[in-house]
């Protein structure tokens, strides 16, 4: 088992698993940090090609899948890696580049776009995509980064669960052949619309909603009590999708 002790900061090991707390650290390297008891065990069970290395404090003994290495901490700088204070160990996992985004496919089922511009609303909306089985996601230039830590602290192993790639900013979706619905409180009630067999959907930035551009693609509202204006983008996503696959599942 390759174990490696870190006690000092200035390891260049352990200054390079801090620049991976910042979105900069994560595209150059293409790691991450992932915490979280059950996500990290998720991981180490069904994912283990996927950890690059194991970060653990002292007094810990965690499974290293063959070919990860393993860190051993100081409690010091294990506090400075483990920054949602879960005292289990962090798993540093590795992604491959995104593949871009290609309009002229139309996979069955739904392509959901992702403009989110907070990490843990992208990794929300990945694990409702991966639940409700979407064909793939698509994440838009003003998107978070999937892999940024604090999206897969609440997406985890759904991650890996539905193909990920690169797309295009919200403000060039309009004239796309790709037929796309989107997401707004001006839309059609989703209670009455029928999906079709292929399409993508597309909710709004969190706060700005869509860019006015996009007015004359087909939108979908959910009906609310009076006085709430709009729902999280991503908890509105996550309805979408809900009403789409038990649609899906009746046809």
């Amino acid at each position: 088992m390759d174990i490696h002790d870190l006690t000092s900061r200035s390891n260049p090991a352990f200054r390079g698993f801090l620049r991976l707390l910042g979105g900069r650290g994560v595209k150059k390297e293409r790691l991450s940090l992932l915490s979280g008891p059950k996500q990290v065990k998720e991981v180490l069970r069904e994912f283990p090609g996927r950890c690059e290395a194991v970060l653990f404090r002292r007094g810990h003994f965690p499974p290293i899948p063959e070919g990860a290495k393993g860190y051993r901490l100081s409690a010091e700088l294990f506090r400075e890696i483990d920054v949602y204070g879960t005292g289990q160990p962090v798993l540093v996992v590795r992604f491959e580049p995104f593949p871009v985004w290609d309009s002229t496919g139309r996979p069955p089922g739904c392509t959901l776009f992702v403009p989110f511009q907070d990490p843990a609303n992208v990794g929300a909306v990945i694990r409702t995509a991966a639940a409700f089985a979407v064909s793939r996601v698509v994440v838009l230039r003003e998107g978070a980064h999937p892999f940024h830590h604090k999206s897969l602290k609440v997406s985890g192993s759904a991650v890996f669960r539905v193909p990920i790639l690169a797309g295009p900013s919200i403000r060039d979706m309009g004239n796309e052949p790709f037929p796309i619905i989107t997401l707004s409180p001006q839309g059609r009630e989703i209670g009455e619309f029928d999906f079709p067999p292929s399409f993508g959907l597309l909710p709004g930035l969190e706060g700005p909603g869509l860019p006015p551009d996009l007015g004359h693609l087909a939108s979908l509202s959910i009906p609310m009590s009076a006085g709430v204006e709009s729902l999280n983008a991503a908890l509105a996503t996550g309805i979408a999708l809900y009403v789409w696959r038990s649609r899906k599942g009746k046809a």
